[in-house]
Formats: structure tokens, sequence, C-alpha cells
């Protein structure tokens, strides 16, 4: 038979009553709390420190009530505190170069094309001969302004990435010619 089959009992009990002698089990449920004379403190306890002084579940600052000067800060609305302005950012305008820049990854050409952006420039639609502008009527010329300068910043930031990642693919490629043909003549 191995020795896990064995009936043999351990120095340590493990029965409640034997543990607590003087309480029976029905006034172990209503008093949390006895003194240490008559608590039996079990070995392993005694090796890791555990002594009958605190119990962490009764003597928990989570288990106390507040008073009113532990309370927490009133919200800054009702304390008199202005709260920051929030500001909503206008997605990127979508512009050429970035679907440019974005395909590039299935074909690399467009990233070539992308880099050609930075070369041109951005101009609004002309006017018509009645000096309305074509493009967004509705607004003033220094509004309009400020837009083509914003889809300008936008387009010339994409067209520099499409201009990067042309230059790594060249690059790679590069060097993966020079390594194949120093391979094959070597």
């Amino acid at each position: 038979m191995s020795s896990f089959a064995s009936t043999s009992t351990t120095p340590y009990t493990t029965d409640i009553e034997a543990q607590y002698p003087e309480t029976p089990i029905s006034a172990m449920t209503h008093t949390p709390h006895t003194t240490p004379s008559t608590r039996m403190l079990d070995p392993t306890d005694a090796s890791f420190g555990y002594t009958f002084a605190s119990s962490p579940t009764h003597e928990s600052r989570h288990d106390r009530r507040q008073s009113l000067s532990e309370a927490p800060p009133a919200y800054a609305e009702e304390a008199g505190i202005p709260l920051p302005d929030y500001t909503i950012h206008a997605p990127e305008p979508v512009t050429l170069a970035m679907y440019l820049f974005k395909f590039g990854f299935l074909f690399p050409p467009f990233w070539l094309f992308g880099a050609f952006i930075l070369m041109s420039p951005l101009r609004a639609p002309p006017s018509t001969s009645d000096d309305t502008p074509a493009w967004m009527p509705e607004k003033t010329e220094a509004e309009r302004q400020q837009i083509i300068a914003t889809i300008r910043k936008v387009e010339l930031k994409w067209a520099k990435r499409c201009l990067y990642a042309f230059l790594i693919l060249a690059v790679l490629v590069t060097a993966g010619c020079v390594a194949a043909w120093a391979v094959l003549h070597h």
C-alpha cells in the first residue's frame, strides 16, 4: 500500500470545537471577537506571525463608518471650481495623398505619386465670371483660405509619409539587389 492510503492522523486538528473548546458553535457565529486566552494558536499560524490581536474583517478601514470630516471632497462644480473647456477636434480632412499612402502598401508606385504632391501647389477652384467663388460660396474669403491652409498642411503630412515610405522601399530593394549580386558573384 502506498503511504497516501494510510489513515494516520496529523498532530493538527481541524475540528472547530477542538480549536475553541470554551466557545460553542452557535456563540461563535454571534461573537466575532473572543479573548486570545480562549483561542488556541495553530503552530503554522505562529510560524508565519499570525496573532489574534487584529481581525482583518472587523478592523478594516472599509468596515467602519466615516464621519463627515472624512467624507470625500465635493465635486468641482459644487465647490465653485471652474471646469476646463473641452474642445472637440475635428477629424483631419481626407486628401489624395492619404489615399495614395494607404494604397501604396498594395501598389508601391502610389507612394511615388504621393511624393509628387510635395511639389504641386494647392489652389482653390477659380471663381465664376461674376466673381462668385465656385468653391464654398457661403464662406468668407478668410475662411476659405483657412480651410485651404488646413487641407494643405494635412496633404503635406501624408505626402511626406509617401516620400519616406518610397525611400525606405528603395533602400530595401537596393540592399536586396546588392546582397543578391554579392552572393552570386562571390
